[in-house]
């Protein structure tokens, strides 16, 4: 609610580092975890899966049609119908903490 992940959205996080290193053993997961989230390019959006169109014609994240959707700062998209923006109460401050905070993990990892 202020801003910060909560466990919906690390799960995701997590969940998309598993699926990019599958092989990998826990230790290295961690530290791919900050590496990978250090470098992420934010808004680019954390995704496990493409966003696919349901038969309920409810509303989807898509920041080309839904012009609210392309101020999140920090996407996570959940996996079920209907998508959407797990983390669109990011604000500027919060993501820069973030942002600081797996920097810290990395060389924390790296030490």
């Amino acid at each position: 609610v202020a801003g910060f992940l909560g466990g919906i959205n690390l799960a995701l996080l997590v969940g998309r580092i598993c699926q990019l290193y599958p092989n990998a053993l826990p230790n290295m997961l961690v530290s791919r975890f900050f590496r990978v989230y250090t470098q992420w390019r934010w808004p680019n959006p954390v995704m496990l899966c493409a966003i696919e169109e349901g038969s309920l014609g409810l509303s989807v994240w898509d920041p080309r049609r839904n012009p609210k959707d392309k101020y999140h700062l920090m996407p996570i998209i959940t996996p079920a119908y209907p998508c959407m923006n797990s983390t669109y109460n990011v604000t500027t401050s919060t993501l820069r903490i973030m942002s600081e905070e797996f920097k810290r993990g990395t060389e924390i990892c790296e030490v």
